[in-house]
């Protein structure tokens, strides 16, 4: 169509020119020689449509059909010049080989940019919904597809409002165990920042609160992958891996991976962190506010492997490995030194 559209506006200024060419011409044989009036015939229906008719069946005059003649002789040179560079069949084919997969990948782009788009609305929607704990508090949800959620402490998962009707994606902040117990076409996600998680007929715990350092994910049945920005690796059944805030993916240590998903068999797990860094999980996992006054306790070194749902457990392993004990300092609860040589302030204590 381009080509044609050329031809034609090129065959038009041709004989535009032509024309003017020819006016000009006359013109200045007019102003050459003596001036003559001509007169001006006008032409009547019948007489114009015996011309055209003349014309059509070959009848015109000889000037006319030669300059007609030559017109087709000329477009038929123009166009066959067309056709040959218009179909230069290995020039189409290269540039379909080329083409036709760089213009697929561009609208699966555009596709799949406005599907994320979607989602990312429906989860941060105000019809979205919404379940979270507090201190010390885990909640069972089972979602409209059959999974089900358990969620720790301090923890939110959220559902879009379409889940289940084209969208089977939720959103965790803090940590939850997900029991994926049909599989679907379309498979179960889980977000968390940038990583993505993706899984069928799995269970699997995620673990990614706001102070972590790096996400832990542990598939315990059944494999899943796990995606952040363009990596992606696959978790095998039993196996973990850690993310960081970076996008870098690894194998997390064994006591990250305690630490990261050991409350889901029950037992809270922290491995030779100072105090300072236990007190707040005590809260999170038992509800357990306590202060210290003397602050070079919060320095102290502790190792707590307790039942989650045990606080005196919990209390026992901090006063064992940190050398300090649990007491009252009026209603407050409180850690003191025990350890004479380290100093601390003492005051009169009280048994839980």
């Amino acid at each position: 169509q381009d080509e044609l559209d050329a031809f034609l506006g090129a065959n038009m200024q041709h004989q535009s020119a032509r024309e003017l060419s020819r006016r000009a011409s006359m013109h200045h044989a007019d102003k050459g020689g003596e001036h003559k009036e001509h007169d001006v015939h006008e032409m009547g229906v019948d007489e114009a449509w015996d011309r055209l008719s003349h014309t059509l069946q070959g009848g015109a005059p000889e000037a006319y059909r030669k300059r007609a003649s030559y017109a087709r002789h000329e477009a038929a040179g123009h166009m066959a010049a067309i056709g040959r560079r218009s179909f230069n069949w290995k020039r189409l084919v290269a540039v379909s080989a080329i083409g036709i997969p760089v213009a697929i990948g561009v609208l699966w782009y555009v596709n799949k940019l406005g599907e994320e788009r979607a989602l990312i609305r429906s989860l941060s929607g105000a019809d979205a919904r919404a379940y979270e704990t507090s201190y010390g508090q885990y909640v069972n949800v089972t979602l409209d597809d059959s999974t089900v959620v358990r969620l720790a402490p301090e923890s939110r998962v959220t559902v879009p409002k379409l889940f289940g009707l084209g969208l089977r994606v939720v959103k965790i902040e803090g940590a939850a165990f997900f029991d994926v117990t049909k599989e679907q076409e379309l498979p179960f996600e889980v977000r968390s920042g940038d990583v993505i998680i993706t899984a069928n007929r799995t269970s699997f715990a995620v673990r990614r609160y706001k102070d972590d350092p790096a996400l832990v994910v542990h598939s315990r049945k059944g494999a899943l992958d796990v995606r952040s920005g363009e990596n992606t690796r696959n978790v095998a059944e039993g196996m973990a891996f850690l993310v960081t805030p970076a996008g870098e993916m690894r194998v997390p240590s064994a006591d990250e991976l305690s630490e990261g998903s050991s409350w889901v068999d029950g037992t809270v797990s922290i491995v030779g962190r100072d105090l300072r860094y236990a007190l707040p999980l005590l809260k999170r996992w038992y509800g357990l506010d306590i202060h210290v006054e003397d602050q070079k306790l919060l320095e102290r070194t502790v190792f707590i492997s307790a039942d989650i749902t045990s606080k005196k457990a919990a209390i026992a392993a901090v006063e064992q490995s940190g050398g300090m004990r649990f007491t009252y300092i009026g209603e407050n609860m409180a850690f003191q030194d025990t350890l004479p040589s380290r100093g601390g302030r003492r005051t009169k204590a009280t048994k839980p």
